[in-house]
């Protein structure tokens, strides 16, 4: 900020005369010479107070902050910079030093053309410190703890200077400075018998570009396995070569690398650098083929792992590990049977082993279908510890949706093929082992009801297997918390127990859709108009279910009538919904009452109602007194709604419903006309569904019948 300051107070000298007359507007790339003498003395009486400051330090760092005002005297002011980087050298104090140079590298940036030569000086000195360092190690081994923190402290420093050799340098610039830093005798033979500092190479080799890490690999190699010092660990040496290479090699340099990698590997005893290097190499080793090196790394990982505790750090490795081999391999058996795989998988605990084994069942499921036992019985058990680890009391969070999706997913895509029974025992293991999660018991029933249709299909009775899925589903639904859904689902599983002839657990399937829908009251009252629209659906494919189901010796019309009941005591009930489940009991009563219906079930034996009550007075009488009943309901509802326009479409979808459904006779002209009026009083005149329903009632019922 100071140099900021005074920057902008000697170019305003430059620009400005005393009495604020503009001279000059100095340009971008301004040179000594456009400066008046006025602004140059100014600019010189700064840097004679930098000159007088006693202290080296506070010296160095404030000539540094004015540094780019000595463009107000010179034309070259990177000549400075050789100085300063020579004044930095009489700084005692390591840290001190190490940090003032970074500040120097961060000031110099301010300056155009500066080039790299003082950045390799910088580094040059920080070495020299550090092997002095570190030669301490031999000598005063009670202080070595602390040279340790003094070499971490350094450590950004280093990093930062580093980066800003190499940033934007081209070709000839980058092999220059390499040969500067005593890493090659030209640009043509880099990385020679010069020893480097461990911590200074590992920055070097991190922003080399990729084109000569992956030229020099070899001898990058032999550099690091001569820079053995506390300064940095090694293998992060050895990890980060294996990064870099998985930028851009050959076939040639990674198998030399990956051969020598894997025998210094071999001589690691700590779990945590081994799967560190592993997995910087585990990439490389997939990429080219390497299987004989893969055997060696997964059991060099299973000598290791087994037995012992692993730690958070050696988690994350084991993780991005897997997860690597996992996206490699297409076929989930294939990774199964690799050797110590599963060995190694066991071993991990925690959010690392959840978010493998998600990714497994990921993988499991986005192939299709699941078809081989043995490949089943590890993704159950898998699945298993996954379910161990979700927190059902906060299921809704996004983080325990994803697993309880999978492990539903999962479920869905197993097919054992013929073997129904072995199927249906291994939807009720999974409903003991998953039991919690409410969007798996669904698929649960939908499964069990598949396996029921296919049981039918193949040709074969298979009654006992048809009676298990029944009772299966039957004592799943329940489980499940929401009506509605219970309601489709004992629907689902009624259909099937239709089509197999149960007509005992057809019965009381259709009893309990009936108990489900007294109890959607009981529910959260914030419905949407989807939930609204589904559950009218649902009533009217009950209504057309019992189009098929045989009248029961309560009567044919004891389902419709109780349906009924629950419009009238349900306070959520819309006179929007009540017209069209009025409507459609309207059109199962006269569905029934013909002579012939228009579908029956697929079991020959289930005779329809048409069959059952032919000829019977009393089974049309019932029919008839419960549309009435109806027809009065669906009056009165269609006078309750209170939005003008929608009371008048109701009128006319309620009309030609009536019309489609009875024969013309003084019973229904009433009604008709009075929903007529209704939808007058509602619509325009010109409403063009009015005046089609008004020509279609002319046709049906008599053009003098009707007056418009």
């Amino acid at each position: 900020m100071l140099g900021d300051m005074v920057r902008e107070r000697i170019k305003q000298r430059a620009e400005f005369s005393e009495d604020g007359t503009q001279l000059c507007s100095l340009p971008e790339k301004f040179e000594a010479s456009d400066i008046c003498l006025g602004a140059k003395e100014t600019c010189n009486n700064w840097f004679c107070k930098v000159g007088s400051i006693r202290e080296l330090l506070p010296r160095i760092y404030l000539e540094l902050a004015l540094l780019p005002c000595w463009r107000f005297l010179i034309d070259r002011p990177v000549d400075s910079l050789q100085r300063l980087v020579m004044m930095a050298r009489g700084l005692g104090d390591t840290l001190a030093s190490a940090y003032c140079r970074l500040y120097m590298a961060h000031c110099a940036r301010k300056l155009p053309s500066c080039g790299s030569g003082y950045l390799i000086l910088c580094i040059k000195d920080i070495k020299v410190q550090l092997m002095r360092i570190l030669s301490a190690e031999e000598t005063i081994h009670r202080h070595l703890t602390n040279n340790r923190v003094l070499v971490s402290l350094m450590e950004p420093t280093i990093e930062y200077i580093m980066k800003c050799i190499f940033k934007d340098a081209s070709q000839r610039q980058e092999g220059n400075a390499l040969v500067d830093l005593g890493l090659g005798r030209n640009q043509m033979e880099l990385f020679g018998s010069s020893p480097c500092v461990s911590i200074v190479l590992h920055y070097l080799l991190k922003e080399l570009p990729t084109e000569v890490v992956s030229s020099n690999a070899l001898e990058i190699l032999h550099l690091i396995e001569c820079s053995h010092d506390y300064s940095f660990d090694q293998y992060l040496n050895y990890r980060l070569l294996g990064f870099r290479l998985s930028e851009k090699s050959s076939q040639d340099i990674v198998d030399a690398v990956v051969n020598y990698v894997i025998q210094v590997l071999s001589q690691y005893d700590r779990l945590d650098e081994y799967l560190k290097v592993v997995d910087a190499y585990v990439d490389i080793v997939l990429q080219y083929q390497m299987d004989n090196h893969l055997s060696t790394i997964l059991e060099g990982i299973s000598t290791r792992a087994c037995n012992r505790e692993i730690v958070e750090d050696e988690l994350a490795s084991l993780q991005s590990i897997l997860l690597k081999l996992l996206s490699h391999f297409k076929e989930l058996e294939v990774v199964f049977a690799l050797n110590h795989f599963l060995e190694i998988l066991d071993v991990m605990y925690g959010s690392s082993r959840s978010i493998v084994n998600m990714h497994i069942l990921n993988v499991a499921t986005r192939n299709g279908i699941i078809r081989d036992p043995t490949t089943i019985q590890v993704l159950y058990e898998i699945s298993q510890a996954l379910h161990d680890d979700i927190d059902f009391s906060s299921v809704k969070d996004a983080d325990n949706q994803q697993p309880t999706r999978l492990i539903s997913h999962f479920v869905h895509k197993v097919d054992y093929g013929a073997e129904l029974e072995r199927h249906l025992m291994f939807l009720v293991e999974c409903r003991r082992a998953f039991g919690s999660i409410n969007e798996l018991k669904e698929t649960l029933v939908h499964t069990s009801n598949h396996l029921a249709t296919k049981a039918l299909k193949d040709g074969r009775r298979h009654l006992s297997f048809l009676k298990s899925c029944i009772a299966f589903s039957e004592v799943t639904i329940p489980s499940i918390p929401t009506h509605i859904r219970q309601l489709n689902l004992y629907l689902e599983t009624a259909e099937v127990a239709l089509l197999g002839g149960l007509i005992s657990h057809l019965d009381g399937l259709i009893d309990s859709a009936i108990s489900c829908l007294w109890s959607v009251d009981s529910l959260d009252g914030s419905r949407t108009l989807t939930d609204v629209d589904g559950l009218v659906s649902t009533i009217q494919k009950l209504c057309s279910l019992l189009v098929m189901v045989p009248g029961n010796p309560e009567g044919v019309t004891c389902i419709p009538e109780n349906i009924l009941s629950v419009i009238a005591t349900q306070s959520w009930m819309t006179p929007r919904m009540k017209s069209r489940i009025f409507c459609t009991i309207v059109l199962l009563s006269a569905t029934l009452s013909q002579n012939k219906l228009p579908y029956h079930a697929g079991y020959q034996e289930i005779l329809g109602n048409d069959f059952l009550f032919f000829g019977d007075s009393s089974y049309i009488q019932d029919l008839l007194s419960l549309a009435e009943i109806v027809l009065q309901n669906l009056v009165d509802a269609i006078e309750q709604e209170p939005s003008q326009a929608a009371r008048g479409s109701m009128a006319l979808e309620a009309c030609n419903c009536i019309v489609a459904s009875f024969k013309a006779n003084d019973n229904i002209l009433p009604v008709c006309s009075k929903l007529i009026e209704t939808a007058k009083l509602c619509l325009a005149a010109d409403d063009k569904y009015l005046q089609s329903t008004i020509k279609y009632l002319d046709k049906q019922l008599g053009t003098s019948l009707i007056v418009v």
